[in-house]
């Protein structure tokens, strides 16, 4: 096998490397996109259980006053009570001011009351208005998580797919020359081959010796890179190279 035919099979299985290197990288980003979804989700579920607590905080505060209302009329009850049997007028008197003492702390506590319940209308409104603004937020993330997770199992499809026909063509290769590009390409991140232009390593970026570059275009043996080792080859030679599909 010549050196044009060796360098038309490392570069076609180069192509095959580089696509399916890519679809790799655009796989490894689905669990980071359904994950930031994930977090989206739950951001708006929380925010939907605050503005929940933040209505039931105003109706306990509601019943409270509502309960200390109760509180001071059964006191009141009393001390009527307590007036009907007074044995003189100074006891009646004095039950009398307790009576108008209470009332004055039941308007007041009416008063608090009433803001309460105000604040606790405006709060069950708020949270039924985020309600349906977040269960459409919902849908719409239930959408979007639906439709990454149908992209993925598309992207491993085509990764599978693109695997099995790289390692199909692999096979086809001379056993000592695929062991030279898998050993290069597992010591350099998976890049084997490297594309010369202005006499310049496309990997590693450093200028070729002239000698060098001069038995790069005789094509009489495989040259490698002085600097990062990878095969290298010239533009042209991959134009002429059918592309992996």
């Amino acid at each position: 096998m010549t050196t044009a035919e060796q360098l038309q099979w490392l570069i076609q299985l180069y192509h095959w490397d580089s696509q399916l290197a890519e679809q790799v990288q655009r796989l490894e980003t689905y669990p980071l996109r359904l994950q930031a979804l994930q977090t989206l989700r739950q951001q708006v579920q929380q925010k939907l259980e605050e503005a929940h607590q933040a209505w039931r905080m105003t109706r306990q505060k509601r019943e409270e006053k509502e309960f200390q209302v109760a509180k001071l009329e059964q006191h009141i009850e009393h001390l009527q009570s307590a007036a009907r049997q007074a044995k003189s007028n100074r006891e009646y008197a004095e039950t009398l001011l307790k009576i108008e003492d209470v009332r004055h702390r039941i308007r007041q506590m009416e008063d608090e009351l009433l803001e309460w319940m105000e604040k606790e209308d405006k709060a069950f409104q708020a949270w039924k208005t985020l309600e349906a603004e977040v269960q459409a937020q919902l849908r719409d993330l239930d959408h979007q998580v639906a439709q990454v997770q149908q992209e993925q199992q598309a992207l491993e499809a085509q990764v599978r797919r693109l695997r099995a026909q790289r390692e199909a063509f692999a096979h086809r290769l001379p056993r000592t020359l695929l062991q030279i590009y898998e050993r290069i390409a597992q010591n350099r991140g998976g890049v084997a081959l490297a594309e010369v232009r202005d006499q310049v390593c496309g990997a590693c970026h450093v200028q070729l010796r002239p000698r060098l570059y001069q038995s790069l275009r005789t094509m009489e043996d495989l040259v490698v890179c002085e600097n990062c080792q990878r095969i290298l080859f010239l533009p042209e030679w991959a134009q002429s190279v059918p592309v992996a599909e």
